[in-house]
């Protein structure tokens, strides 16, 4: 499968795969590496899901 829809600046798994999910004491670097990580899977994802039924 090609990765050509993936963002080019996408944030690898590898940087957020083990943080914990308690995030009440989460680290600056840590909430900047993470949460455009989100972002990104979810601008990718929901077009995906959002698209029209009937086609």
């Amino acid at each position: 499968m090609k990765d050509d829809w993936l963002p080019a600046d996408l944030v690898p798994r590898s940087a957020v795969a083990s943080y914990p999910t308690t995030f009440a004491a989460m680290a600056r670097g840590d909430f900047e590496a993470i949460t455009p990580c989100g972002e990104q899977l979810m601008r990718t994802a929901l077009p995906m899901y959002l698209r029209p039924a009937h086609r």
